[in-house]
C-alpha cells in the first residue's frame, strides 16, 4: 500500500510540473510587461532646478 501511495504522488507531482512551469513563466512576462512600462524619472540636480527658478 506504501509504494501505490508514493507511486499516487509522484505521479501527481509529474501531473503538476508543467502547470507550475506555465504559471512561473507567466508571472514573469508579466513582470517584464509591468517594468518596461516604468519611467523612471532622472534625479534633477539642485544647481539645475536653482536655475530654473531664476
Amino acid at each position: 500500500m506504501q509504494t501505490t501511495i508514493s507511486e499516487d504522488s509522484y505521479s501527481t507531482a509529474r501531473q503538476l510540473r508543467p502547470v507550475v512551469i506555465t504559471v512561473v513563466a507567466a508571472k514573469l512576462a508579466v513582470f517584464a510587461l509591468l517594468m518596461t512600462t516604468i519611467n523612471f524619472q532622472v534625479p534633477v540636480p539642485a544647481a539645475v532646478e536653482l536655475a530654473d527658478i531664476r
